[in-house]
């Protein structure tokens, strides 16, 4: 729309850190709403730049034509995990925010240590994905917008309340732009209409512009 070219870069909240860390260009950065806090305290994000994204809360998925689980309840959640042979989620240790999330979640229904001997750790959404469309995993946990429409699996729904929580997104411009007109053009049209509908049809749940 505007003629600008753009190069995506997909990490997770910690690797953002660490490519900015590391002075890797960057114009735009689009994370966890708490991580471009800190970015913007590093001085590697200008402050009045930050703008509300949308959230996300965590989704299960599948192998394209398996079965799906009951997620409509904890119960039935637990039962999911522990009737399978592997589950795929990201590794806690690895920078991405849903697996810190999940990690303190396993230990609310009790069943800690048998998830964990079961567990498949990927680093991205897409490596959870891949893992459960190949069948090394039966289920697949992920911020769902990385699951909803990923090849090779069937989104089975949102976790149960019960033990979900919700993680606000937020953009900002960069420090080091050379291009800030077009890094905010890029931002005001992922927060636009458009993108917005883009956002909601991927399960995002999208702020009143």
């Amino acid at each position: 729309m505007t003629g600008d070219h753009l190069f995506l870069t997909i990490t997770n909240a910690g690797g953002v850190h660490a490519r900015l860390a590391a002075h890797e260009d960057a114009d735009v950065v689009m994370t966890v709403s708490a991580s471009i806090d800190a970015l913007v305290a590093r001085r590697d994000i200008r402050p009045k730049t930050k703008i509300d994204v949308a959230r996300m809360r965590l989704g299960a998925a599948v192998k394209s034509g398996a079965a799906l689980s009951d997620l409509t309840s904890e119960a039935g959640f637990c039962a999911a995990l522990l009737a399978v042979s592997a589950v795929a989620y990201i590794d806690p240790k690895g920078g991405g925010s849903a697996g810190a999330i999940f990690e303190g979640m396993l230990t609310r229904p009790g069943f800690t240590e048998a998830v964990q001997a079961k567990a498949l750790l990927g680093s991205t959404g897409a490596e959870v994905a891949m893992a459960v469309a190949s069948g090394r995993a039966a289920i697949g946990l992920k911020q769902a917008s990385e699951l909803i429409d990923a090849p090779g699996v069937a989104f089975a729904g949102f976790l149960p309340e019960a033990v979900n929580t919700w993680t606000p997104y937020a953009a900002a411009v960069t420090t080091t732009t050379r291009v800030p007109s077009a890094a905010r053009a890029f931002i005001a049209f992922v927060t636009g209409p458009n993108g917005s509908e883009r956002l909601k049809q991927a399960g995002w749940d999208v702020p009143p512009r």
